[in-house]
């Protein structure tokens, strides 16, 4: 029989989203769209994908949990009130997607845009995750007193955080790579300037 380990999923984001925000401020353009010969996917795509998974998350969840309430948040994803993949010229059929599932010839191709609005979209798309889960731990610090369908939902959403916290860190693990590859320079090697 397994037990619910303690932890604070909120803190967790919080610190990983900070981590990855640090990360992408540090590189420039050029860093951004580097892909080394052979692969099909930049730092730029990795911060693209963490931004559209957090977006597509926190929208998820409310649209197949109408019970949590309008004060969790509009179901509608920033990608798609905003037109972000006609904005950025991403081809139509791409729309709905997070990124998982590309080919790599597709990944290769996806026109990323500019860091600045790259990271501006990762910004607002982690801070809305952010809320959702703050507002969760507020109104569900427990499954106390929940009627079983409930119960199960918020054992899931609980249980789909931790699986978006370790896939943030394995993207962040990846981009590392992809900047130590271009400067020589890891986030361990940085640490120790």
């Amino acid at each position: 029989m397994s037990s619910q380990a303690l932890y604070d999923v909120l803190f967790m984001f919080k610190d990983i989203h900070k981590v990855v925000l640090e990360f992408a401020d540090s590189i420039d353009e050029d860093q951004l769209n580097w892909k080394p010969r052979g692969y099909s996917t930049s730092i730029g795509f990795n911060l693209w994908h963490l931004a559209r998974e957090s977006d597509y998350l926190r929208a998820v969840i409310l649209e197949r949990t109408p019970q949590l309430g309008e004060d969790f948040g509009e179901v509608t994803e920033i990608w798609a009130k905003e037109s972000l993949a006609q904005k950025w010229g991403f081809p139509t059929e791409l729309n709905a997607t997070v990124g998982t599932g590309l080919s790599d010839e597709m990944a290769a191709t996806l026109p990323i845009p500019k860091k600045d609005e790259l990271t501006d979209y990762l910004r607002r798309s982690y801070e809305a995750l952010e809320q959702f889960v703050e507002l969760l731990d507020e109104r569900y610090p427990n499954f106390d007193n929940l009627d079983e369908n409930l119960k199960k939902k918020l054992e899931n959403i609980r249980l789909n955080l931790l699986v978006f916290l370790s896939h943030d860190c394995r993207h962040l693990g990846m981009m590392e790579c992809l900047k130590g590859l271009q400067t020589g320079f890891g986030s361990a090697t940085e640490q120790r300037k």
